[in-house]
């Protein structure tokens, strides 16, 4: 079956701590002039704008409003949905500024009694007074939710702890672990692009086993790993069950065989 839609990772896979890989941006060029690119990235650190400023600026192709699949928009609709008002987010101050747009009728400075969910992004500006506010709030009883579950982030200098070590912390210190997961490896990531694709059709392109490659077999569709971030080959000998493709890098998978 031809690939029909391919979805990228971005860190690790195309570029790292900002600088795209070697030949990463002239790939996915060529690529998107035969089928649509989405890229796809669990690091909530920043905001949706962030990242589609940050493509531009690599000169990635951005083919519409909908090529960034992001965990916030799932979290976002989550909270909608919920009809929570009450958000103590522990983010970034550039992610709440974007979750205030998004919706003016959101209080996302509720005292710890208001607080109807502490939703958890990955913070990296955070001091101990803002683990102290989150853990009260838990203590309290509030729903807890986290934008994706990775235990580190990769950068240049080596890997650096993620939600899923803060949420190791919170665990230790309240007994707490989140209700609700939304980034990789949680299939609805790849919702938006199954609208129009069968899975069989569409090709994912990772650098993680835990959340890139677990994403796709959940998911059902292709899957092509790359070694220039986080997985090493000795990591894939160990699997029972082996990723379709595996490439030093992006620019070492043949699509033209695949498309």
């Amino acid at each position: 079956m031809p690939v029909r839609a391919v979805v990228f990772d971005l860190d690790g896979t195309l570029y790292l701590s900002g600088r795209p890989y070697e030949g990463a941006v002239d790939v996915v060029k060529r690529l998107a002039s035969r089928v649509p690119v989405f890229y796809l990235s669990n690091n909530t650190s920043k905001s949706p704008v962030f990242y589609v400023n940050r493509l531009h600026r690599l000169g990635l192709p951005l083919q519409n409003k909908d090529s960034l699949l992001s965990a916030f928009t799932l979290a976002f609709s989550a909270i909608q949905d919920a009809g929570i008002h009450n958000v103590h987010l522990f983010a970034n101050s550039e992610v709440s500024e974007w979750f205030a747009a998004q919706d003016l009728s959101l209080n996302l400075s509720p005292s710890v009694g208001e607080t109807e969910l502490v939703l958890m992004a990955y913070h990296n500006a955070f001091n101990y007074q803002d683990l102290c506010e989150v853990a009260w709030r838990l203590e309290h009883g509030a729903k807890f939710w986290v934008t994706h579950a990775d235990f580190v982030c990769p950068d240049a200098h080596g890997p650096v702890p993620d939600i899923g070590s803060f949420m190791a912390l919170f665990e230790k210190a309240t007994g707490r672990t989140p209700e609700r997961i939304f980034g990789k490896p949680n299939p609805g990531m790849l919702a938006p692009v199954f609208a129009d694709y069968r899975p069989d059709e569409v090709l994912f392109v990772g650098d993680r086993l835990y959340t890139d490659f677990e994403l796709a077999c959940r998911s059902k569709c292709r899957f092509a790993l790359v070694l220039c971030g986080e997985t090493k080959l000795a990591d894939v000998d160990r699997l029972a069950r082996k990723p379709e493709i595996i490439a030093e890098s992006v620019r070492d998978i043949d699509f033209e065989a695949l498309l």
